[in-house]
């Protein structure tokens, strides 16, 4: 589908019939060959079967998730959801060139009106299929109208969906850090051949086995820290009442005196208080 992308680019910079088919094939053709020698390199690393789907249009669709087969999505198969993707991509073809050979009969007849709208501060031009279109032409008016609008549209959606599913688990398998990058960028921008051509050579590899294997990097880094850096000053001598000593002839602590000696009780040698005293009873004398 990235063909039609590189056409509709085209035509807004010229207008003529024929450039934009032109330089779009061009830029497909491209595009498709990085894809097909990426796909390849990868099933010749992997053992993959059947490598000559990587270079037929739409087989080529399918077989990029026979090359993400090691991830899913939501417990589907990437192949099952890539051979959903292939269908999609070979019915959307198929109604594009139905559209646009319907397009072409009706322009020749000159049964299209060209219409100029203004809004959103341009001038934007379409083309209405006029009254006088012959009952041997009523199906391109169809077509034209509503085949476009309410059929292409909805499918195109749906393979816009099915397309970055089989895209995340593809990058998942070689791009286990940059996956969300790459899948963006590759949705966003008719170069998803370049990028699977840069990461071609990787190992494919499980992404939950991937973030299982970061988890534990990242827990035994964090161990090796707190033992290299983790020093408590608090963890010594819990428990122990520090005024429970006596000093002896070093100044070290021992067992012994009460420290508020004379502030109101009397205790024996060993720290035991006994019968209070009252500290103001000489005060009445």
């Amino acid at each position: 589908m990235d063909f039609f992308r590189y056409v509709y680019g085209t035509k807004t910079f010229t207008n003529s019939e024929w450039v934009p088919y032109t330089i779009g094939g061009l830029c497909f053709a491209l595009v498709f060959v990085f894809q097909a020698v990426a796909l390849y390199t990868i099933a010749c690393r992997e053992g993959y079967k059947n490598k000559w789907m990587a270079f037929i249009p739409f087989f080529n669709t399918y077989y990029i998730g026979v090359c993400a087969q090691k991830n899913k999505f939501y417990k589907v198969d990437a192949r099952t959801v890539a051979i959903g993707t292939a269908v999609a991509e070979v019915l959307l073809v198929g109604l594009y060139i139905l559209f646009l050979v319907a397009e072409s009969f009706l322009k020749n007849g000159n049964y299209l009106v060209r219409e100029v709208e203004t809004y959103l501060g341009g001038n934007f031009v379409t083309y209405v299929v006029n009254d006088n279109v012959p009952a041997n032409l009523q199906w391109a008016s169809w077509v034209y109208n509503y085949l476009y609008t309410y059929i292409i549209s909805v499918l195109d959606v749906v393979f816009f969906a099915l397309k970055i599913i089989i895209l995340i688990c593809f990058f998942q398998t070689y791009a286990c850090r940059r996956y969300f990058i790459f899948t963006i960028t590759s949705v966003i921008f008719p170069i998803m051949g370049v990028l699977f051509f840069i990461v071609r050579n990787n190992k494919a590899v499980s992404y939950k086995d991937f973030i299982r294997a970061e988890q534990a990097r990242q827990y035994r880094q964090y161990q090796q820290y707190r033992q290299q850096n983790y020093n408590n000053p608090y963890n010594q001598n819990y428990g122990q009442n520090p005024y429970n000593r006596t000093p002896n002839d070093n100044g070290n602590g021992g067992s012994g005196a009460d420290p508020f000696d004379g502030l109101g009780g009397n205790s024996d040698a060993q720290g035991n208080f006994g019968t209070p005293q009252d500290p103001f009873e000489d005060f009445d004398k």
